[in-house]
């Protein structure tokens, strides 16, 4: 594995539907992605309401970024 195919976090979800919304855009834009549940919140609670963290491969990372960033503008 290069660095470039090392994960890194793009940005946090804060619960399971607008991570799977985030994941969906990035991945109809060829980026693929790894969701990480955060915190406790799947051992406690419902894990619907638990934060969730958004990995891309590092050579992808500036590109999603800005992506997620559009998606706050419309």
């Amino acid at each position: 594995m290069t660095a470039d195919d090392e994960l890194v976090p793009v940005a946090v979800a804060p619960n399971e539907i607008v991570a799977a919304l985030w994941q969906g855009v990035l991945e109809e834009e060829g980026i693929p992605v790894l969701v990480k549940v955060l915190g406790l919140g799947y051992a406690y609670w419902s894990p619907f309401v638990a934060d969730r963290a958004l990995f891309v491969r590092r050579q992808d990372a500036e590109r999603a970024k800005e992506i997620l960033a559009s998606l706050s503008e419309e």
